[in-house]
C-alpha cells in the first residue's frame, strides 16, 4: 500500500516538473545490443550487449543544438575476444542499414581487441559545429532517439555485430552512508566509514517494455587497517534484514578481490549492466521507486557477510549552469579565445535541519579551446568575484589531453564531509561566494572561470501568500496544508527536497526559513525562476499549532528579514490542484492522468489531489512525513458536473506532507466535454477545476 501511494503521488505531481532553458544539456540513451538486430540478422553468434550513451549538447540562443560530445559506455558479452573496428551511431530505423553520423574514432587502422569476452568499452565522440551530419544527429537524438541505432563492428563482422535502437533513459542517483554498525548483527570493533553512491539508468519502449539499463557504483571508504574487499552489491531488504544479492559488481574473493589503498582511504568504482529478464531488473526498478527497501553492502575477507552497509536513499537534483571565460580570472587572461560551458549537478541528501549531509557533485563541462590543450584541474573554489580562493571541491581531474581543445568533462565526485561538505552547504546558501575554475598546463592558476551566482545582498520581499494550488483566488490556508509564498529574493538557490534523510521536513533550506504566526513552517520546496515575475517562491506547510485567524508570514534569508504579510488561517481550507490540462486526477487502477485525450468515464475509480484538509486520524505532527495513509478527521464530499460522486475516502499520501488524495467513483449523467469539479469539507467549498469527461 505504501509503495502504491508513493507511485500515485508521483503520477499526480508530474504536472509540477519545471523546464529549464539551457545553453548546455546532457541526456542519457540506452540500446539493447544483439546480433539479431543486424540487417541481415547474424545467427549462430552468441553475443549480447547494452549501450549507454551520455549525450552532451551545446545549444545556441535559439535553442538549437550546434555541437556536442557523446560518451559511449558499451557493455559486451562475446563468446570470444574479437577485434573491434567500429563503434558508432547510425541514423536509421530498425530493419534499415544507414550511414554513420556519430563516430568514436575506432577503425580498422585504430582497432581495439577486447581483453575479455565480457567487459566494457568506453569512448567519447566529438560532434564539431562543422560536422553537419553529427549536429543533425544530436538534434535527432533529443527529439526522436528511436530513429537512430548504436552499432559495434568487428573484423569478422565488418558491417556490424551488435546493434540496437536507442531510447531515452531515466537517471536516478542514490546515496548511502555505509557503516559497520548497520550490519546485521552490528559490527562494533571495526572503525570504518564509507559513502556509497549508485547511479541508476533505465530505459523503456513506448509500451513500457524494459529495454536495458545499468548502474555505476562509487564507494569512498576509510578503513583502519589493510583490508581485502571481496564483494560490493545491492541487496534486497530493510534496515533489520539480511537479504540476497540482486546487483553484483563482480568483486569477489581471490583474483577478483580489491585491496584497500595504502593510506586507508580510497575509492572503488564499478559499472554493472542490467540485462532484461534477469533478477537485477526488479532491483533496478526498485532503486527508482522505493530505494529504501534495498541496501548497498561491501564485504571483506575479515567480514565476509558484510563490513559496511547502508539503505539506499533518494537525492534531490540541483543544477547550476556555468559559462566560464578567461576574462573572469584574477588577473584576467587576455589573448585566449576559450570558453567552458556546462552545468554543475548536485545530487544531495539532507537531514532534518535542511543541511546537506552527503552528495554527488558532477562537473559537466564542454570545453571550447582554440587548439591542443592539456586540462589539469577542475574545481570549486571559495572566493568572491575579483578574488582568488582555495580549492574546496575537487573533480579529480588530473590531466586530460585534447588535440582540438574540444571535449566534454563529465566527472562525478562523492562528498561526505570535511571542508568540501561545508563549502557545498555555503554554495547553496550564498553561491556568489564560490567559483568554478578550469585549469590547463599553460594556465596552471586557471584558464577560464565564473562565479556560481551573482552578487545579491537584497533582503527578501513577500508579494503574496496563497494556497499551494496556485489559484490566486484561494488565499485561505489550513494547518497541515501547503501554501506558497511569492516574492523577490526569497531564496538564492532552488531545491525540491527529494533527498531527505529522515521523516521530518526541514525548517530551513539553502539559508531560507519561514514563520507563520511566529511558528517555524516546514519547507517543502524553494524555487528561482528568473524569467517569471515574481521570480522566487517558497512552498511550505502550515504548522498544525498555528491558531486560526489572521497570522503574520515572514521569510528570513542570509541577507535579512522580509516584510510581513498577513494570511488567513482556517481550520480547513480545501483546495484542488490543477494545471493547463485541468484537474490533477488519475485513474486509480492504472495511474494514468486523466486528460482530454483520455477523459473520465462513468463508473471509473479515480483519485484527485488536494491540500488544506486539516488534521488526520491519528494526528500528525508539524513537518512529519507520514508513513501511512492517515485519513482526514472530517468527511469530504465531491461533485463532478453537478453530480455527487461516491467518495471512498480521503487520506494524506505517505511520504508527501500536505498532500491529500481523495478516491471517488466517476458519477453517471455527467455531460461529455469538460465538467466542473469541487470539493466540500465542514461546509467549506474548494476552488472549482475542470475534468475532461466522455
Amino acid at each position: 500500500m505504501k509503495n502504491d501511494m508513493k507511485k500515485l503521488l508521483l503520477a499526480l505531481c508530474a504536472f509540477g516538473a519545471s523546464v529549464f532553458a539551457q545553453s548546455a544539456e546532457t541526456a542519457v540513451f540506452v540500446a539493447a545490443l544483439s546480433p539479431d538486430n543486424e540487417v541481415p540478422a547474424i545467427t549462430g553468434y552468441a553475443a549480447t550487449g547494452t549501450a549507454v550513451l551520455y549525450a552532451h549538447a551545446m545549444r545556441n540562443a535559439q535553442g538549437q543544438i550546434v555541437s556536442g560530445s557523446v560518451d559511449f559506455v558499451v557493455y559486451h558479452n562475446f563468446p570470444d575476444t574479437p577485434t573491434v573496428t567500429g563503434l558508432h551511431v547510425h541514423n536509421g530505423a530498425a530493419g534499415v542499414n544507414a550511414g554513420v553520423v556519430i563516430n568514436t574514432g575506432i577503425t580498422g587502422a585504430n582497432s581495439l581487441t577486447v581483453a575479455t569476452a565480457r567487459g566494457i568499452i568506453e569512448r567519447q565522440a566529438q560532434v564539431l559545429a562543422t560536422d553537419m551530419a553529427g549536429v543533425a544527429a544530436l538534434n535527432g537524438l533529443f527529439t526522436n532517439p528511436n530513429g537512430y541505432y548504436a552499432n559495434l563492428h568487428t573484423t569478422v563482422y565488418a558491417g556490424g555485430v551488435l546493434r540496437g535502437q536507442l531510447y531515452r533513459a531515466e537517471r536516478s542517483m542514490l546515496i548511502g552512508r555505509m557503516s559497520p554498525r548497520n550490519e546485521i548483527p552490528a559490527i562494533t570493533d571495526f572503525n570504518s566509514t564509507a559513502l556509497g553512491s549508485v547511479e541508476a539508468i533505465r530505459a523503456y519502449d513506448a509500451n513500457y517494455r524494459y529495454i536495458g539499463g545499468a548502474t555505476t557504483f562509487s564507494v569512498d571508504y576509510t578503513v583502519p587497517e589493510a583490508t581485502t574487499f571481496t564483494g560490493l552489491h545491492i541487496h534486497t531488504g530493510g534496515r533489520a534484514v539480511n537479504g540476497g544479492v540482486l546487483i553484483n559488481t563482480g568483486i569477489a574473493g581471490g583474483a577478483n578481490s580489491v585491496e584497500s589503498a595504502a593510506s586507508g582511504s580510497g575509492n572503488i568504482t564499478r559499472r554493472v549492466e542490467v540485462v532484461a529478464g534477469t533478477a537485477a531488473v526488479p532491483a533496478l526498478e526498485g532503486l527508482f521507486d522505493f530505494p529504501e527497501e534495498f541496501y548497498i553492502n561491501i564485504h571483506s575477507t575479515k567480514y565476509p557477510g558484510g563490513v559496511m552497509r547502508s539503505q539506499m536513499g533518494r537525492t534531490e537534483l540541483i543544477r547550476f549552469p556555468v559559462s566560464m571565460l578567461p576574462s573572469n580570472e584574477v588577473p584576467a587572461i587576455t589573448g585566449l579565445n576559450a570558453t567552458a560551458v556546462g552545468n554543475l549537478w548536485i545530487d544531495a541528501s539532507r537531514d532534518r535541519t535542511g543541511a546537506v549531509t552527503a552528495a554527488v557533485v558532477t562537473f559537466d563541462v564542454n570545453t571550447r579551446f582554440p587548439g591542443e590543450t592539456r586540462f589539469t584541474g577542475l574545481h570549486i573554489h571559495d572566493g568572491k568575484a575579483g578574488a582568488n580562493g582555495g580549492v574546496t571541491i575537487n573533480s579529480g581531474l588530473r590531466g586530460v589531453d585534447s588535440a582540438s581543445g574540444f571535449l566534454n568533462l563529465f566527472l562525478p565526485v562523492n562528498i561526505a564531509g570535511g571542508q568540501a561538505l561545508t563549502s557545498l552547504n555555503s554554495l547553496l546558501t550564498n553561491p556568489e561566494n564560490h567559483y568554478i575554475n578550469l585549469h590547463t598546463a599553460v594556465n596552471a592558476g586557471g584558464a577560464v572561470r565564473v562565479q556560481m551566482g551573482e552578487e545579491n545582498t537584497k533582503a527578501p520581499s513577500i508579494l503574496t501568500v496563497i494556497s499551494a494550488v496556485s489559484d490566486t483566488s484561494v488565499r485561505n490556508i489550513a494547518p497541515g496544508g501547503q501554501f506558497t509564498i511569492f516574492g523577490s529574493d526569497l531564496v538564492k538557490v532552488g531545491s525540491r527536497l527529494g533527498g531527505l534523510d529522515g521523516l521530518t521536513l526541514p525548517a530551513a533550506v539553502n539559508g531560507t526559513s519561514v514563520t507563520v504566526g511566529g511558528i517555524a513552517a516546514p519547507i517543502v520546496s524553494v524555487g528561482v525562476e528568473p524569467r517569471n515575475n515574481p521570480s522566487t517562491y517558497i512552498v511550505a506547510q502550515v504548522p498544525f499549532n498555528v491558531p486560526v485567524g489572521s497570522q503574520p508570514v515572514v521569510v528570513k534569508t542570509s541577507n535579512g528579514t522580509s516584510n510581513t504579510v498577513q494570511a488567513t488561517v482556517a481550520a480547513q481550507a480545501p483546495a484542488l490542484f490543477f494545471d493547463g490540462g485541468g484537474a490533477i486526477v488519475i485513474r486509480a487502477t492504472t495511474l494514468e492522468l486523466v486528460r482530454a485525450a483520455s477523459p473520465a468515464r462513468a463508473g471509473e475509480a479515480l483519485a484527485i489531489l488536494s491540500t488544506g484538509l486539516g488534521q488526520t486520524t491519528p494526528a500528525l505532527a508539524t513537518g512529519e512525513i507520514a508513513m501511512n495513509p492517515n485519513p482526514v478527521a472530517l468527511g469530504v464530499t465531491l461533485t463532478v458536473g453537478g453530480q455527487n460522486a461516491a467518495v471512498a475516502g480521503t487520506t494524506v499520501i505517505p511520504g508527501f506532507p500536505g498532500f491529500y488524495v481523495t478516491l471517488f467513483q466517476m458519477p453517471a449523467g455527467v455531460a461529455a466535454g469538460s465538467a466542473p469539479v469541487s470539493m466540500r469539507i465542514n461546509s467549506l467549498t474548494s476552488n472549482t477545476v475542470q475534468l475532461p469527461t466522455r
